[in-house]
């Protein structure tokens, strides 16, 4: 019977089982560590283009809100000569100024609402895109802004409803639409300007129909001194306080952007 002997395997030394281990191990730890570096930078774009979006839409928001203030300190200036002038002065004769006025005061909104745009900080909060702003005091200051942006928004609410349940009645009861038509009219022919408050400096007020107030036995001084009063409190307590924070917030989310992500 022939006996078949296996070669003699040498037996591996302690150091060489270790060098194996030891590259396999550095191996899947670059491996490991190559994968984070990876994350990391696709982290780090996508937090500047995020970042350089949201600083886009804060910033045209700056803009915004500036002109929205000026358009409520006029408003409030319209409102005041309103309240002055029906307290005693004559509303047969009617002054040049006064229509303007109460049409500011009772009609005009535009030049005075801010609403403001929120689309990247929606999309930032739902999608959980913000862990990419590692910057905590970044993060604090996003949520500021929200928080100031869903004040606006009741505050707006708030002067809508006023409008609608105080002002509404009394304008239909008294304002001259006629008039109103023909100074349209006449501004949709020779402006391109949206905004009553414009047409008042632009347009020759004396070349179209002259106003009147309608049913103007039953008006009543006091009662539209009064709403006109309430509503100036309204829309300069929001301008002082809602849209006065909203200014400090928005401007301090663009500061933090800009030295975060060094935006131009």
């Amino acid at each position: 019977m022939e006996v078949h002997h296996h070669p003699k395997v040498e037996k591996k030394k302690f150091k060489e089982y270790f060098l194996e281990f030891l590259m396999i191990f550095l191996a899947v730890t670059m491996g490991f560590i190559a994968e984070n570096i990876r994350e990391h930078i696709s982290e780090n774009s996508q937090a500047k283009e995020l970042a350089k979006s949201l600083y886009k839409e804060i910033y045209s928001d700056s803009i915004n809100i500036h002109q929205k203030i000026l358009g409520r300190l006029e408003k409030e200036d319209y409102i005041k000569y309103f309240v002055q002038y029906v307290q005693d002065s004559d509303l047969v004769n009617l002054s040049p100024n006064f229509y303007p006025a109460f049409t500011s005061t009772f009609i005009s909104t535009l030049t005075m609402i801010f609403q403001p745009k929120d689309g990247i900080l929606n999309q930032l909060t739902n999608s959980g895109a913000l862990r990419y702003f590692k910057s905590s005091k970044l993060q604090e200051e996003i949520g500021n802004i929200s928080v100031d942006i869903a004040n606006l928004r009741e505050g707006n609410k708030e002067e809508e409803t006023f409008r609608e349940s105080k002002m509404r009645a009394f304008i239909i009861a008294h304002y001259d639409y006629k008039w109103f038509e023909a100074l349209a009219e006449m501004a949709q022919q020779k402006l391109d300007n949206p905004y009553i408050e414009g047409w008042f400096k632009k347009l020759d007020l004396t070349i179209i129909k002259k106003p009147e107030i309608i049913n103007s036995a039953q008006f009543n001084r006091q009662e539209a001194a009064d709403i006109a009063s309430e509503y100036l409190v309204i829309i300069r307590g929001f301008r002082l306080i809602l849209y006065n924070q909203y200014v400090k917030s928005n401007h301090e989310l663009l500061e933090t952007l800009r030295k975060e992500y060094n935006i131009k």
